[in-house]
C-alpha cells in the first residue's frame, strides 16, 4: 500500500487541533500516527495512511509523516510555539487554528482515529513510547530500519498481565520529581509482595 499523504496531513492537522492530545510534541504526534495505522492494520487489515514506520531510539518514527509535517509547517498550517507545562517545565508544542478535513476518511477509518484518541490522547510523549518500545515490531526490528507491522492483535492476556505495569509507568511519567521522602514507598510494598511481571521476567525496582 502506497501512502496516502492527503490522509497523513489531515490527520496531523486533526491530532494537533484536538483538545484530548494536548500538549503535543513531535514525539508524541509520531507515536499518535503509528498507533492509528497499527490500530486499523489489526481491525480492518490495512494501514490507515500507508505510512512506513522505522525503529527510532524513542520508537516509531515515519519519514513521510516527518515530510508531511514539514509541509504543513512550511505552509503556515502547523504552528511550532513554546508553551508551559508545569512552573517549571516547558516544551515545543505542534498547533493549528486549521479545521481538518474528515470527509475523506471512511467510517471505519474514524472508528480508529477516535479509538486512537480515547486510548492514548492523554498519554504524555514518555508513556507512549514505554508503549511503543512493548510493540513485537519495534521489539524485533533493527535500530533505524523499517518495523514489519502485522495483522496479528496483541495477545490479551499478556496485555492484561501488564496493565498494572503501563498503569504505574504512566503514573510514574506524569508524577512531578519534587514529592516528598517515601512518596513511593507503599508502591514499592506492594511490588514486592505482587511482583509485575513483563514476560517471564520480574520488574525490577
Amino acid at each position: 500500500m502506497s501512502v496516502n499523504i492527503r490522509k497523513l496531513r489531515q490527520l496531523i492537522i486533526f491530532f494537533a487541533s484536538h483538545e484530548m492530545v494536548k500538549p503535543l510534541g513531535r514525539t508524541k504526534l509520531f507515536k499518535l500516527l503509528y498507533f492509528t495505522d497499527v490500530t486499523h492494520l489489526q481491525t480492518i487489515g490495512e494501514l490507515l495512511t500507508g505510512a512506513e514506520y522505522l525503529k527510532y531510539p524513542y520508537g516509531p518514527f515515519s519519514l513521510q509523516g516527518d515530510f508531511a509535517l514539514k509541509e504543513l509547517k512550511k505552509h503556515g498550517l502547523i504552528k511550532q510555539e513554546r508553551v508551559q507545562i508545569t512552573d517549571k517545565d516547558s516544551m515545543l508544542a505542534l498547533t493549528t487554528l486549521q479545521i481538518p478535513d474528515m470527509t475523506i476518511f471512511t467510517e471505519s477509518e474514524m472508528v480508529t482515529i477516535y479509538y486512537v484518541i480515547e486510548q492514548y490522547g492523554k498519554d504524555t510523549a514518555s508513556a507512549l513510547s514505554w508503549k511503543s518500545h512493548q510493540e513485537d515490531a519495534w521489539l524485533f526490528a533493527k535500530e533505524w530500519m523499517p518495523l514489519q507491522l502485522s495483522l496479528d492483535k496483541p495477545n490479551t492476556e499478556s496485555k492484561n498481565k501488564n496493565a498494572a505495569a503501563i498503569a504505574w509507568v504512566e503514573q510514574w511519567y506524569a508524577t512531578p520529581d519534587d514529592q516528598p521522602p517515601h512518596y513511593w514507598d507503599e508502591l514499592e510494598e506492594l511490588l514486592k509482595t505482587s511482583p509485575i511481571t513483563f514476560g517471564d521476567e520480574d520488574l525490577d525496582l
